[in-house]
């Protein structure tokens, strides 16, 4: 928001009036309009604190990176947030209500949701970490919200990180998505005792992330400030847009894993968002190498990534009152249940034995640069049941020394390559449904202190039975706060204990979920 005060016909530019898709730009325009209004819309905000009667903004240091602790104070105990509440109320209408409204410093994200929808979105939580001065001031960090829509977990994030162009910076930033993964946890599945290991990204059916990322134009290691602002508007100029896209910071760092392993944002084939003048179009200031600073990621478990599709993505050119252009994008999620279930279930009780286990380039977890790993075996539905429960793990149980009982191989000294063997790990599984996950977490082991998670990696488990062959070779990526942490392999037998029957004798009747 650039800490100005913004116009109503501003946020009319970036918000769709009355909620219409018919107000946004159809990636596709070939294919039909999929909803007449959106059901959720999601509004992310940085710098979204201002003074009423404040001086010109014409100057100001880029992003207001020259922040007090008095400014950031004051956003806390911020007058604004009505305003704003009354402006978006006058945009969308009577048919929308406003679910969530959190502000952290001078950050925002505020949900509003159809009256059409609303009884069936739940479980609705929020948390967020701040990465500015010391980690501890809010003018950078994130906000992240979850809720679930029909046994449908889907989380945003909005997040402000670390300004200006350099590679220190890029780091800076990568380093900081991190901390908002690892720090933030909206307890999503707090009933199965999964937080403590699992972030967002891991627990979730579909996950944006979502405002200034702040990532820059980064032309091959030219240092030469002029020379880039004067290359970036030529390719401007000449409409280049996704040549000159190559350059992203962004999205070639999630080529190389330095951060959101598995996430995935759109071409940006427009004109960079960042750092204009306040006026329409984009008239840019020559202090920066104009950038794709404002973006949209989006994330989708495994065997679920044809349940979200992306419809629009696209630039707000006449946003007038901040040195960024807003960034908006729609899309389309099919949920995991349904009003007719018949599809989406696999009925019968079926176990699932995993053996032949090992991990390979685990991060090291101890001062001699290894570790002592063990996996642990953990799941979000009480259908399941695991067979390989330790007598001790039972006994703890019982005394109320753990909450959860969770299955767990024995664990290897000294190593980042473990193999486990001839272990092997065995659970019954009854009715299973779309989306229910499996988790397998590498946790460092320490006699004295408590042990530490290294990775995680999260299984489709109606994938698993649903599979071809039934027996096989499974080799998947280490995640841990949202960047790739190692890889695992092992074989997954799946067996028939009763019956089994897939029921689809009807098209099943659901209502895709769609998101602004």
């Amino acid at each position: 928001m650039g800490n100005a005060e913004p116009t109503l016909e501003s946020m009319k530019v970036w918000i769709p009036p009355d909620g219409l898709f018919s107000n946004v730009t159809q990636l596709d325009e070939s294919r039909p309009v999929p909803c007449d209004n959106f059901d959720l819309i999601v509004i992310g905000m940085q710098e979204a604190t201002w003074k009423t009667h404040s001086k010109s903004t014409e100057n100001e240091v880029e992003g207001n990176e020259v922040v007090s602790v008095g400014d950031v104070l004051d956003a806390m105990d911020d007058q604004n947030t009505s305003q704003l509440r009354l402006m978006v109320k006058n945009i969308l209408g009577d048919e929308y209500s406003q679910m969530v409204e959190e502000q952290r410093g001078q950050m925002r994200l505020s949900i509003w949701i159809s009256d059409r929808v609303i009884n069936r979105i739940h479980d609705i939580k929020i948390d967020g970490a701040n990465c500015g001065i010391g980690n501890v001031l809010a003018n950078k960090g994130g906000i992240i919200v979850s809720l679930n829509y029909k046994d449908t977990r889907i989380s945003f994030l909005s997040a402000h990180l670390a300004a200006h162009e350099g590679e220190s910076y890029y780091k800076t930033r990568c380093e900081n998505i991190q901390s908002i993964l690892r720090e933030a946890k909206t307890l999503g599945i707090s009933k199965f005792g999964l937080t403590s290991n699992l972030d967002n990204a891991t627990i979730s059916h579909h996950m944006f992330v979502l405002g200034d990322l702040n990532f820059r134009i980064n032309f091959d290691g030219d240092d030469d400030h002029e020379n880039n602002v004067k290359r970036a508007l030529a390719m401007i100029e000449e409409k280049d847009f996704l040549g000159l896209y190559r350059y992203d910071e962004l999205q070639a760092g999630l080529e190389k894993g330095d951060l959101l392993e598995g996430f995935q944002t759109l071409p940006c084939d427009f004109p960079p968002t960042f750092k204009v003048k306040r006026t329409f179009g984009f008239d840019y200031k020559a202090q920066r190498t104009p950038s794709y600073t404002d973006r949209i990621l989006f994330k989708s478990f495994d065997g679920l990534t044809e349940n979200l599709k992306p419809l629009a993505y696209e630039p707000c050119v006449d946003f007038i009152t901040s040195d960024h252009k807003p960034i908006r994008g729609a899309f389309t999620i099919t949920p995991n249940r349904t009003n007719d279930l018949a599809e989406f279930t696999i009925d019968g009780t079926y176990r699932l034995t995993i053996e032949k286990m090992k991990c390979s380039g685990l991060p090291a977890g101890d001062a001699n640069g290894l570790s002592d790993p063990y996996l642990k075996f953990m799941w979000d539905s009480p259908n399941i049941i695991g067979e390989d429960v330790s007598l001790q793990e039972k006994m703890r149980k019982l005394m109320k020394c753990s909450k959860h009982v969770w299955p767990k191989t024995h664990y290897i000294s000294k190593t980042l390559d473990p193999d486990w063997g001839d272990a092997k790990m065995s659970f019954l599984v009854e009715n299973c449904f779309v989306g229910q996950m499996l988790y397998i977490a590498v946790i460092d082991f320490d006699m004295i202190s408590l042990n530490d998670c290294l990775a995680v990696v999260a299984l489709n488990i109606h994938d698993l039975i649903q599979a071809d062959e039934f027996s096989q070779k499974v080799t998947k990526q280490l995640v841990w706060d949202g960047k790739a942490a190692g890889k695992i392999e092992f074989t997954v037998d799946a067996s028939v204990v009763s019956r089994r029957r897939i029921i689809s004798n009807s098209k099943p009747n659901y209502y895709d979920l769609d998101v602004f």
